[in-house]
C-alpha cells in the first residue's frame, strides 16, 4: 500500500517530459504502459521511428527515449535505465533478412534506414558468422515492395515483416542468427536517457512497464485489428517472440554487440 501511494505522488512531483516512442507492435506493451498508467501524464509522448528517437534523444528534444540500442554503442553515450527493454531469446520475426534466392547466392543487401541496430546488426553476422562480402546498399521508404529480386536482398524490420514474409520463399532471422553465433539473447532497443536519471524515475518508468506488459491480450486484440491479422497471432509474437525482461544475459548480449560495433569502427 505506501509503494502505490509514493508512486502516486511521483505523478504530482513529476516535471514535464518529451519521451520519444516507437510505433511498432513489438513495443506496444511498453509504450502502453507510459501511455495509460498514468505515471506520466504530464509528459509529451513523441511518436517516431526508431532512427528518429535516437536522433531526438542525441539533439536533446527528448529527455527520455526507447531508442535502437545501435544508436549508442560507445559507453557513457547514453544512461540505459529500467529493468525492461524489447528483446528477444530466438526468433524475433520482425527483423529479418528476405530473398528470393538461397543465401550463398545474394550478392546485395539493401538497409532498412529505419533503425541503425538492424543494419549493424547484418553487417556484423555477415562478417563474422556468414563470412559474406556482400554489397550493402540504403534503402529508401517502400523499397521493400521492389528490391528484393534476383540477387538482391533486403533486410526488413517492424510490422511491415508480416506483409513482406508472404512474398518471398527465403528468410534469415536476425535475432535468431545472432542467438546461434554468440549463443546470447539480442536486445533491439531499450529506454535511455542522457541526462542524469535519479530513482524516481526509474521506479515510475519501471512500474508503467510492468502495467503495460499486464495488457498484453488487450493490446493484441487492438492491433490485430491495425495489421489485419488473428489476434492469435498477434498474442503469440507479443508472448512468445518478444522478450521484455532486462535480464543479465541480455545485457551481456548488448555488450557483445557493442564492442564488435566499437571494434569495426576502430580497425
Amino acid at each position: 500500500m505506501v509503494k502505490v501511494v509514493n508512486l502516486l505522488c511521483f505523478k504530482e512531483r513529476v516535471n514535464l517530459m518529451n519521451i520519444s516512442v516507437v510505433s511498432y507492435l513489438n513495443s506496444a506493451p511498453l509504450v502502453y504502459g507510459v501511455t495509460h498508467s498514468g505515471l506520466f501524464d504530464h509528459s509529451v509522448i513523441l511518436p517516431d521511428v526508431p532512427a528518429r528517437g535516437a536522433a531526438r534523444l542525441s539533439a536533446g528534444e527528448a529527455d527520455l527515449a526507447l531508442v535502437p540500442v545501435g544508436a549508442f554503442p560507445r559507453h557513457g553515450e547514453v544512461e540505459w535505465i529500467s529493468d525492461y527493454c524489447i528483446g528477444v531469446e530466438g526468433p524475433v520475426r520482425t527483423v529479418c533478412l528476405f530473398s528470393d534466392c538461397p543465401p550463398d547466392e545474394i550478392r546485395r543487401v539493401w538497409l532498412d534506414s529505419h533503425s541503425r541496430t538492424s543494419v549493424e546488426l547484418i553487417r556484423i553476422l555477415a562478417r563474422e558468422s556468414w563470412h559474406r562480402d556482400w554489397e550493402f546498399l540504403p534503402g529508401s521508404e517502400g523499397f521493400e515492395d521492389w528490391v528484393i529480386s534476383g540477387q538482391d536482398a533486403a533486410v526488413c524490420i517492424g510490422d511491415k515483416v508480416f506483409k513482406v514474409e508472404k512474398k518471398h520463399p527465403y528468410k534469415l532471422d536476425l535475432a535468431e542468427e545472432w542467438k546461434r553465433f554468440t549463443g546470447l539473447p539480442f536486445v533491439f532497443a531499450a529506454w535511455a536517457t542522457k541526462k542524469h536519471s535519479d530513482p524516481e524515475l526509474i521506479e515510475r518508468l519501471n512500474e508503467a512497464q510492468k502495467f503495460g506488459i499486464t495488457a498484453i491480450p488487450q493490446i493484441a486484440r487492438e492491433w490485430s485489428k491495425n495489421l489485419y491479422l488473428p489476434e492469435a497471432e498477434v498474442l503469440g509474437y507479443l508472448m512468445n517472440n518478444i522478450s521484455y525482461n532486462f535480464t543479465p544475459e541480455k545485457h551481456q548480449g548488448l555488450n557483445l554487440f557493442h564492442s564488435y560495433l566499437n571494434a569495426t569502427r576502430q580497425s
